[in-house]
Parts: structure tokens; C-alpha cells; sequence
């Protein structure tokens, strides 16, 4: 008799849009728990970032060719940050991981805790690093993901995954958007791991759209 496994679902696409700065944002303390673009953080793009286009190194599928710019610097410290909300709804936390490749250091964060590091020379691979967030606090909802990143001269890589099995939904009430003279509470409505598009429900005062909230 054979097994059933869950496969994993992606909740953080590598390629994905991160925003961004050059500038050291450390000295503000809300840099890795919070999103926007601003004085802060001005610029955003897609991962990957790095200086080249097409394979490199070990990376013979061209994982890390270049969609946004990460000039080469030395060995002298962070020179990039990025950041940018999870939404974990509906997600069993416990599943839970990372993967990450930098060429050539990185220090990543949740929620404004460490939740790994790690520093080498030579090239990067997808994936070089992985964890999972069983060391910080996590939150059933949105979250703060930010990463600390360092070259030491000469080419230049970043991007990243995140996957975790989708959980049950807790009960949510929807949003009522239409009603008549009759107010209607709508409790104890649930959806699946994904959360449902507007419908109707009909009681006996006639028809009400409900919006339930949708994951991002």
C-alpha cells in the first residue's frame, strides 16, 4: 500500500518583488518590521538580484541571471537590504522553510528576529541555505520578512523561496456590502486554504453580498 505526501505550496515565489535600498536603513528599528516604499526603503524590484545575466559558477541554469541590480562591492559589510510582507493565513506553520541563495552573505529576518546567517566566498547555488522559522515568532497572518545582503566584489546574486503546507482556515465573518432595512450578522462562515471571492447568500430578508478576504 503506498503513502500520500503533501506537496509543499510556494508562498514566496522566487522572482518575486522586493523593496530595496543601498543606504544602511539598520539605524531605523522598524527597517525589518514593517513594508513601504519611502525614505527607507525608495526603490523596489524583482529578485533576482545581482550584476550578471545568464549562468554563472554551479549555477548552469541561470537561476540568479539578473532581473534587478545589485552592483558589486567588497568585503566591507552589507550594502543591500531587502524587505517584504508574508501573508501565512491558512498556513501550518509548523511546514514552514526557507531557501536561499546569495553570492556572498546574508543575514535574514522575521517579524524583527535573526532567524539565520551565514557568510562564503566562491559562487552561489539555488538553493545554498535553507531553515525554517521554528527559532522566532510567527504569525497566523501577515509578516515581515527582511534580508541583510553582502558581496565581496566581483559578481553578485540574491533570491529566495518560501513554501508550507496550507492548514484550515479558521471561521471568518464576510464583509457585508449590500443590505436592506434588515441587518444581518454573518458568522461562523469559513472558507478553504484559499480564501473565496465575493458571493451571495440568501436568507429570508432577501439577497446580501458577502466579500470574504483574499490572500495576496
Amino acid at each position: 500500500m503506498g503513502f500520500a505526501y503533501a506537496v509543499p505550496t510556494t508562498l514566496l515565489t522566487p522572482g518575486t518583488v522586493w523593496e530595496y535600498t543601498f543606504a544602511n536603513p539598520t539605524g531605523d528599528p522598524t527597517w525589518n518590521t514593517s513594508t513601504g516604499i519611502g525614505i527607507l526603503f525608495p526603490s523596489s524590484g524583482n529578485a533576482p538580484f545581482g550584476n550578471q545575466i545568464g549562468p554563472f559558477g554551479p549555477d548552469v541554469s541561470g537561476h540568479f541571471s539578473r532581473v534587478t541590480v545589485w552592483p558589486a562591492d567588497g568585503s566591507d559589510g552589507d550594502d543591500l537590504w531587502v524587505r517584504r510582507s508574508l501573508d501565512l493565513s491558512c498556513v501550518d506553520l509548523s511546514t514552514v522553510r526557507w531557501d536561499l541563495g546569495v553570492d556572498n552573505g546574508f543575514k535574514l529576518y522575521l517579524n524583527g528576529a535573526l532567524v539565520a546567517a551565514a557568510n562564503a566566498e566562491g559562487y552561489t547555488f539555488r538553493w545554498e541555505y535553507s531553515g525554517d522559522f521554528s527559532a522566532v515568532p510567527v504569525n497566523q497572518g501577515i509578516n515581515y520578512i527582511a534580508v541583510a545582503l553582502e558581496d565581496h566584489g566581483g559578481l553578485t546574486a540574491f533570491d529566495m523561496q518560501v513554501t508550507g503546507d496550507l492548514g484550515v482556515c479558521d471561521p471568518v465573518g464576510g464583509t457585508l456590502l449590500s443590505i436592506d432595512n434588515t441587518a444581518l450578522l454573518l458568522a461562523g462562515l469559513s472558507s478553504n486554504a484559499l480564501w473565496m471571492i465575493p458571493t451571495f447568500a440568501v436568507t429570508g430578508t432577501g439577497f446580501y453580498l458577502i466579500k470574504f478576504r483574499t490572500r495576496e
